[in-house]
């Protein structure tokens, strides 16, 4: 039985809140905890020990800047540098091996001469492929937040969030909805403000015509939609930052919001936090390029640390949404 089953079973109430019913108890003390204190599944120590041993997150929404974050997660990535690099290097062989999926599908149809039956089981295949990829990141950001909360790296939790699989699978399937209906709608305006410009769109020519003449026959549409893109780049940025906390509130929660919930609270984390979001995600960027130019050695360390600072940032911003009541656990 575990401790969230336990704290439930015996009817017992949290220690620091007599009012609550308790769903576990604290690791290092043993008292019982209620969703609150355990901030619902995320961590194992209540909030007397983590304030005593001081394995608390120490940054708040109305608190935190980039140099306080960039303080904390590099003390963090030193005290555990060498292991977080080796969850990442599992979770790149992970990746790595999840490519294999496509290609045994391909070769499956292939072998059984069927073109049909060999691009259904390619969308299987890159299905089942985006989906072990997407469960083992959450994994090493489980880990990081393990981290970032005063914890050790335990390289078991990379594969902890396999129970969250219809969860995010379902929130990556909103997210390809929308972002295929905004490329199709860039297309579409591309060609109309062609149109409307005089700049029609020509056939394309036949097989033996040059390279020149298949450029000349899509360049204005191409153009159109380039100059639509760097107007739009800016309202773009802005709707793309709040994406990077989908992982860590999905992670953050044993059991994860509904995939609507979870794009709520990411859009409401991001309100007013946009342009220091952006100067981590370019500084986690940045981590990873430098380690690739250090003759790709330093990869693997920029991308743990690249990967500590998108935790840090979603617990930075995150907002307490179970304080007054436990959220929706859907």
């Amino acid at each position: 039985m575990s401790d969230v089953d336990f704290g439930r079973a015996v009817g017992a109430s949290c220690a620091l809140h007599p009012g609550r019913e308790a769903t576990g108890t604290c690791e290092r003390c043993g008292n019982f905890m209620c969703g609150a204190c355990s901030e619902y599944g995320a961590l194992q120590h209540c909030p007397t020990c983590r304030e005593r041993f001081g394995d608390t997150f120490p940054l708040r929404r109305e608190t935190w800047s980039f140099s306080k974050l960039w303080d904390v997660c590099w003390v963090a990535f030193q005290r555990e540098w060498a292991m977080l690099s080796l969850a990442v290097l599992i979770t790149l062989g992970v990746s790595f091996g999840a490519q294999m999926i496509i290609q045994l599908a391909t070769t499956v149809g292939g072998a059984l001469g069927s073109d049909g039956l060999t691009a259904v089981l390619g969308v299987v295949g890159l299905v089942g492929q985006q989906l072990v990829q997407g469960l083992v990141q959450l994994g090493l950001t489980r880990v990081c937040l393990d981290v970032l909360h005063g914890g050790r790296v335990d390289l078991a939790r990379l594969f902890s969030q396999l129970h969250k699989a219809v969860p995010y699978a379902l929130t990556m399937l909103i997210l390809f909805a929308v972002a295929f209906v905004a490329v199709f709608a860039l297309i579409f305006l591309g060609i109309f403000a062609a149109s409307g410009l005089g700049l029609e769109l020509r056939s394309l020519p036949g097989a033996d015509a040059s390279p020149q003449e298949y450029w000349d026959a899509v360049a204005p549409v191409l153009g159109v939609m380039g100059a639509a893109f760097l107007v739009l780049v800016g309202p773009l940025t802005y709707l793309a930052l709040p994406l990077y906390l989908i992982q860590p509130e999905i992670a953050f929660n044993d059991a994860p919001p509904s995939p609507f919930e979870v794009l709520r609270r990411c859009w409401g984390a991001a309100r007013g936090q946009r342009l220091a979001m952006l100067g981590v995600v370019l500084s986690g960027g940045a981590a990873m390029l430098v380690g690739f130019c250090l003759c790709c050695v330093g990869f693997i360390p920029g991308m743990a640390l690249a990967q500590l600072l998108f935790a840090g940032l979603y617990l930075a911003v995150r907002s307490p949404w179970g304080d007054a009541a436990e959220p929706s656990r859907g």
